[in-house]
């Protein structure tokens, strides 16, 4: 699984020292009437920012402990390494949408229920600094369709002085002002969502101020839920 860690590494990347720049990330699942289903991940950069993570020189300067992410966009899924758990085929792509660099992983997923619980085993880079984000996705009782619950919890952080807090709660802001992760899910019908329902209620969408991913707030965690019926 290097191409999703390594894909993961380069949202981290986004996260430090990509914040001045460009960044977005959006995600789309396309559920399909057998149950399997589509997943497009798009990890969107400033080309500058792209240039500069593929300069050998900061390579160098970092140890190489900081991946290009998009290395291995565009390379074939490598042959010695075993696909995630219930996914079928994975190809990725590298294009261009204005002044930015894109790189879609596209995953063919026969199992979704086996595919979430691989991505939860994916390595993070400094996973206990990180909010966690606690996702399931299982199966509906007696129809065609999955239940998606998604919740992130702040991370286990330092006691720091409240002045010391305060001022990195401003500054996160700051850096994360209108900025946001999208997430969108289609199938047959959508129930029971508390996202963005489309007016024929096949698709949902989420538009998620990163701020509250990477700084959530404990008294109002962050929350995805939506029943997907796909037949």
């Amino acid at each position: 699984m290097m191409q999703v860690r390594t894909m993961a590494a380069g949202a981290a990347l986004g996260l430090s020292i990509l914040l001045a720049g460009c960044f977005e990330l959006t995600k789309d699942a396309a559920f399909r009437e057998n149950g399997e289903a589509r997943v497009e991940v798009e990890l969107a950069l400033a080309a500058e920012v792209v240039a500069l993570a593929s300069n050998p020189a900061f390579a160098k300067q970092t140890g190489g402990g900081v991946p290009n992410p998009f290395g291995a966009c565009g390379k074939p899924w490598p042959a010695n390494e075993p696909l995630p758990d219930g996914v079928r085929s994975v190809e990725s792509k590298r294009g261009k949408r204005g002044e930015m660099e894109t790189c879609t992983m596209i995953f063919d997923v026969s199992d979704p229920i086996a595919a979430v619980e691989s991505a939860k085993k994916v390595e993070v880079p400094n996973a206990d600094a990180v909010p966690k984000q606690d996702v399931s996705l299982t199966r509906l009782p007696g129809s065609s369709g999955y239940r998606l619950r998604m919740v992130t919890t702040p991370a286990n952080r330092p006691e720091v002085p409240p002045e010391a807090a305060k001022m990195a709660a401003a500054l996160m802001a700051a850096m994360f002002a209108n900025r946001y992760i999208t997430l969108s899910i289609s199938g047959k019908r959508i129930e029971n969502t508390n996202g963005e329902l489309s007016e024929d209620k096949r698709k949902v969408t989420w538009r998620l101020p990163i701020v509250s991913l990477v700084a959530p707030n404990p008294e109002k965690p962050v929350g995805i839920e939506a029943d997907i019926i796909y037949r």
